[in-house]
């Protein structure tokens, strides 16, 4: 197993690489809540065993992740996610296959959008779909947290990171030409 799999810093500075854009962050911030909701909400229709969902199985797994990662945020992480688990079960959210597929397909739209005008540059799930994917609630979580002052030095730590890996591309790319 890779060893940084489980390093927070390592897998949040991967996906900030991709999303430092201020636009495209408010963008995904917006739009990663809602792909996940809408795609939670029609893998819920796919039942695995004795009427346990798909998306009850993807919440778990995503949680287990999220709390190996660092466990307060990855509680955090879960109760949203068992949040949404528990409105889905008690039929709290009456939303037609076709309105949440309407919902994903813009979500990505606007995903895509953010990337290409923003932040000019090719979407992280290009370079690890799974990664990118399972990591993007996280960041999004992480992202708000910041913005409210919570863990300055993660913060720092991966603004840093992040100048450290665009001046080495930048270097690379002088070097190439």
């Amino acid at each position: 197993m890779d060893e940084k799999l489980l390093d927070l810093r390592s897998q949040l500075g991967f996906y900030k690489f991709y999303h430092h854009d201020p636009k495209n962050v408010l963008i995904h911030a917006i739009f990663v809540p809602t792909i996940l909701f809408s795609s939670l909400s029609m893998l819920h229709r796919i039942k695995l065993y004795h009427g346990i969902s798909l998306t009850a199985l993807i919440s778990v797994l995503f949680f287990i992740f999220y709390c190996l990662l660092y466990l307060p945020t990855g509680l955090l992480a879960g109760f949203f996610l068992l949040s949404l688990n528990l409105a889905l079960v008690d039929h709290r959210i009456h939303l037609s296959f076709k309105q949440e597929l309407s919902l994903f397909v813009i979500g990505w739209i606007f995903q895509f959008v953010g990337h290409g005008v923003f932040e000019k540059k090719r979407p992280a799930l290009m370079d690890n779909l799974v990664q990118s994917l399972v990591l993007a609630p996280y960041f999004i979580m992480f992202e708000f947290l910041f913005k409210i002052g919570c863990m300055p030095q993660l913060k720092a730590n991966l603004e840093h990171d992040l100048e450290v890996k665009q001046k080495d591309l930048e270097n690379s790319r002088n070097k190439n030409e």
